[in-house]
């Protein structure tokens, strides 16, 4: 009798149109008729954090689109009602991305729950399906642009590119000293502390790199003060290490004498040293000027 029921019931579906153009596809699976689900519901919001300034002023920063999770209840009924309830459960169970198609939307999602109901013998599985929605720029690395990042991003990208090629170009020069047949060890020596690990030029390159980090990550600005304050510390240090740089690179000029190439090519790499660290510092200086801004220092 159950079974006449839901051949009644079916029909009468497809009769009123309930069946047509009415399929929703999960994977490989399409879903039709009764295992429809009656409603659907999307969307999603916008992941902001605001902060409030002082005179009323604020800062918004845009952390991306989070979608909402899809929930569906439906029910699979008739012979194969188990089988293909098992067949969702696998998905499941495979932990894989699929492809979810219902009202004009196309998804990739994830099965985040899965729960079914045996009845009537099997004849009828009642099911609740929560998936969730993978965003289109879910590999990026960030989402959105932080109001940190856009007012220091440029000026630390800028002063950090300047440092790096600095010193790959140095290093260059340095490692040419050392391989001709006049080198002095007093000649490479001024280059290598500057270049080196401890040296002023390599610690503004750590903290720039500590400080692009905190401006583009998602450290931003939600941790006002305290990842403002660590990014104006890392300013101010990168700035007091390239001007460090800079009077040592002076120091060197005038220490070095002009007698042999060797010595030649270290005034060049200490001239190059010195003009890269004066535009690194520029850079450096708008960033850290821009960030107090923020901090009303």
């Amino acid at each position: 009798m159950s079974g006449t029921l839901l051949n009644i019931e079916t029909a009468l579906n497809y009769v009123s149109g309930a069946g047509t153009n009415t399929t929703v596809k999960l994977g490989s699976m399409t879903l039709s008729g009764p295992e429809v689900p009656d409603a659907l519901r999307s969307g999603g919001e916008q992941v902001l954090v605001i902060h409030r300034l002082p005179g009323g002023d604020k800062i918004i920063d845009n952390g991306g689109n989070d979608p909402y999770r899809l929930s569906l209840t439906g029910r699979f009924q008739g012979t194969n009602a188990l089988p293909r309830a098992r067949s969702v459960d696998t998905m499941r169970l495979a932990a894989k991305a699929v492809t979810f198609s219902a009202a004009g939307g196309n998804w990739q999602v994830l099965i985040r729950s899965y729960a079914y109901t045996y009845a009537q013998k099997g004849a009828v599985i009642q099911y609740e399906l929560e998936l969730e929605v993978i965003p289109s720029n879910a590999s990026t690395t960030a989402s959105g642009t932080s109001a940190l990042s856009s007012l220091v991003g440029s000026g630390v990208t800028g002063a950090l590119s300047t440092v790096t090629s600095t010193i790959a170009d140095v290093s260059s020069v340095a490692s040419s000293i050392t391989s001709t047949a006049q080198n002095v060890i007093g000649q490479i020596t001024p280059i290598a502390n500057m270049i080196g690990v401890g040296g002023p030029l390599a610690k503004a390159q750590d903290a720039l790199t500590s400080v692009s980090g905190m401006a583009t990550t998602g450290e931003n600005l939600a941790n006002l003060p305290t990842a403002l304050s660590g990014t104006i510390t890392g300013l101010q240090s990168t700035v007091g290490q390239l001007s460090s740089t800079v009077e040592q690179a002076d120091a060197n000029i005038e220490n070095l004498g002009t007698s042999n190439a060797a010595s030649l090519l270290a005034i060049a790499a200490n001239s190059r040293i010195q003009v890269g660290a004066l535009e690194a510092s520029q850079s450096a200086s708008v960033a850290l000027k821009n960030a107090q801004a923020i901090s009303g220092q």
